[in-house]
């Protein structure tokens, strides 16, 4: 199942007739929504093999939508897996938590897990798999984690692609989450607000980029929430700050007393989640690969950076599948 050699590079995503390709995909995709136990609609997309296969199911991260993964998704695609990805409440497709549509909130982390249970038992799991596995990057990875420690008995491995086991603080975290908890206090009836200096979502340059070294990729990504700017998503708000430390802290112990075999992919330029966190997640079936000179998007990375991110990531997923998957 695993060919290295057909994954996308960036002499293809320049090339006019290999877009073609893609978009001739995407078409076979669908994308559809479900409704939250709250009422929120949740967007997803999925693509199924012809045939009965094993299946990814895609947890991206802060900010994100699964449109962001064209690329991943087809390269997912051509490795022999079907694939299932949502946009997490609040984010990229689906539905907001609040007027202003670029604040980036959750009342509780718990609802994102809740949200992926519901995806996986009413869309995934509607479908015949042979078996299924879990890739995510930064938040997603957080999620996911949380999420197969409690209800990942179906899956046979993960692999999460800088996961948010910690996150980079401007200050030491004695400091910023009694800050957080002060700034968070809104009167009955407000609305959530910005973490400090937190704002609207903004354009950042390549030159003062922290997500990747691939100029292609970058500006690929950036185009995207230019001509949709539906997806577009700032600073969080306080609460998200506050249920993200703790989430973030819960999901490093459950990788680490995993059941299920773990590989995390550590960007060792990542200024956005805190490494040494995943480091302290190794141990069990929890193993660790640093990708050198990677910043945080190891999946828009440049080749070099990518390929071998996902090489890993289907070599360890085929010594965990079964034969006739």
């Amino acid at each position: 199942m695993f060919t290295p050699s057909s994954f996308t590079t960036e002499a293809q995503l320049a090339d006019p007739d290999y877009l073609l390709q893609l978009a001739a995909f995407w078409q076979r995709v669908e994308q559809g929504a479900i409704t939250s136990h709250d009422g929120l609609r949740l967007n997803y997309c999925a693509v199924r093999q012809p045939h009965r296969a094993p299946a990814i199911v895609f947890c991206s991260g802060r900010v994100e939508s699964y449109l962001k993964y064209q690329e991943l998704i087809h390269d997912c695609y051509q490795q022999g897996f079907s694939i299932y990805a949502m946009d997490h409440r609040g984010q990229g497709l689906s539905e907001r938590l609040g007027p202003d549509h670029h604040l980036g909130h959750v009342d509780q982390f718990d609802d994102y897990i809740q949200d992926l249970y519901q995806f996986v038992q009413t869309v995934v799991m509607a479908d015949r798999h042979s078996q299924l596995v879990m890739l995510g990057h930064s938040m997603g990875g957080a999620i996911g984690t949380l999420y197969l420690q409690q209800y990942g008995h179906a899956f046979a491995a993960a692999a999460f692609s800088a996961p948010m086991y910690g996150i980079q603080l401007p200050a030491p975290a004695f400091i910023i989450k009694p800050l957080a908890g002060w700034l968070n206090q809104v009167p009955k009836g407000g609305q959530p607000n910005y973490v400090l200096t937190g704002k609207g979502y903004q354009d950042v340059p390549f030159a003062d980029n922290e997500l990747s070294h691939s100029t292609l990729r970058y500006h690929r990504y950036r185009e995207l929430y230019q001509q949709r700017p539906e997806l577009q998503l700032g600073s969080p708000s306080n609460q998200w700050l506050l249920q993200a430390l703790q989430g973030a802290t819960a999901a490093q112990l459950a990788a680490r007393n995993s059941t299920i075999p773990l590989l995390v992919l550590q960007a060792s330029d990542d200024t956005i989640v805190d490494i040494a966190a995943q480091t302290r997640a190794q141990g069990g079936l929890c193993q660790l690969l640093v990708i050198g000179g990677a910043r945080h998007e190891i999946f828009i990375e440049t080749d070099e950076r990518r390929q071998q991110g996902l090489a890993a990531v289907f070599e360890f997923f085929a010594n965990h599948l079964h034969d006739d998957a």
